[in-house]
């Protein structure tokens, strides 16, 4: 194949695994976005036997039965927003949902009547993320009411607002004192699953980690920001060792020499400073590449560096190879990963292009093979 993205099982165990180590809880892997880019099917594959995870959380309903096709013995908890008839289908299904408002929660009730099964409710709770969610007096009264015998409480939970972007947490403890005084409302024996903690709130704030955890961005081998990192280093003293599990690699389609003063690519946006060999590379911003990049990134031919000329393409994009000898078309690339002069990250794109990591893995066209290297020891 031209075109793939690597997912290195290793990796991904060993980043799970960890937070299930340091925090001591089930581990609620997200998998949402298409597993934050690196393929549904492929990071449930994975994570189907390992022992730390114990949900999968995902935004939309059909994300959730892309997770049932893999691994339909853990409970799947879609966190986003769903229509009527996609209501239905997971009740149907016996995926679990989130309720954040009372009038999401009648259309639950009707749906859980009309196909006649109880519906498996999480209740997301508004502590200042101004999201999804309802006001903390609206669930206690909820809760505190008569019990609907087609709705099955099954969790209980808010997202932070602040936590990543910052090395300053008042807002997120903030949020989690509101979270705290309304669990302490709850009727005794409520047996809800209490989740609070993202990536960054499972790593800083042990007092967030209740029942379960919420891990995304770092399941993957990111830490949720720079800030997260400055943070746990100066409270812990020491680096988590994150382990990217993605690389994206593909081939040489053709190099060409293009003489000084020549332009290469759409617009003339370069002109070799020098007689020069540029490599064509089969990828561009229909896969996911941002066109951000254009004349700015760097991707890796043979292992060595090779700066971006030109504008990215919708297919194509252009490098500069003429200090890497003897480039030949069929020759390897690296867009993101390991090479024999360092690493190119998620980050270091994001970096370039003025957004977040998130983003760049995330809009990694689903079109694109994803293959796992290995499987977990």
């Amino acid at each position: 194949m031209r075109t793939r993205i690597k997912i290195h099982a290793d990796a991904l165990a060993a980043n799970l695994g960890m937070f299930h180590r340091i925090t001591g809880r089930p581990v609620a892997f997200v998998v949402k976005a298409n597993a934050y880019g690196h393929g549904i099917e492929t990071s449930v594959a994975i994570a189907r036997q390992l022992d730390s995870v114990a949900y999968y959380a995902v935004d939309a309903p059909a994300e959730a039965f892309r997770v049932l096709k893999v691994d339909d013995r853990r409970p799947v908890l879609v966190m986003g927003w769903a229509t009527d008839g996609e209501i239905d289908a997971m009740i149907r299904a016996g995926v679990e949902m989130v309720v954040p408002s009372l009038e999401y929660l009648a259309r639950v009730r009707s749906a859980a009547r009309r196909v006649n099964i109880n519906a498996r409710c999480h209740l997301k709770v508004e502590t200042g993320t101004r999201r999804l969610g309802m006001a903390p007096e609206e669930v206690i009264h909820l809760l505190k009411g008569k019990p609907d015998r087609r709705l099955t409480f099954r969790g209980i939970y808010s997202h932070f607002a602040n936590i990543e972007d910052t090395t300053r947490h008042d807002f997120a403890r903030a949020q989690l004192d509101v979270f705290r005084r309304l669990l302490g409302e709850l009727p005794a024996g409520h047996g809800l699953c209490r989740h609070m903690a993202c990536s960054a709130a499972a790593l800083l704030f042990p007092e967030t980690h209740f029942d379960m955890v919420r891990v995304g961005i770092s399941a993957y081998g990111y830490w949720p920001s720079h800030e997260t990192l400055i943070s746990w280093k100066e409270k812990n003293g020491n680096q988590v060792e994150l382990k990217p599990a993605l690389s994206w690699e593909t081939h040489v389609a053709q190099v060409k020499s293009v003489s000084r003063g020549e332009s290469v690519g759409y617009g003339l946006t370069y002109r070799a400073f020098s007689d020069s060999r540029i490599a064509v590379i089969p990828v561009g911003y229909y896969d996911g590449y941002d066109r951000r990049l254009s004349n700015t990134g760097v991707v890796m031919v043979n292992g060595i560096q090779a700066p971006i000329r030109g504008r990215i393409c919708m297919n194509m994009m252009m490098a500069d190879v003429t200090h890497i000898p003897e480039v030949r078309s069929g020759d390897p690339v690296t867009l993101l990963g390991k090479g024999r002069e360092g690493t190119i990250s998620a980050a270091d794109l994001a970096e370039k292009t003025g957004t977040i990591h998130y983003e760049i893995l995330s809009r990694i066209g689903a079109h694109l093979p994803r293959v796992v290297d290995s499987l977990p020891a």
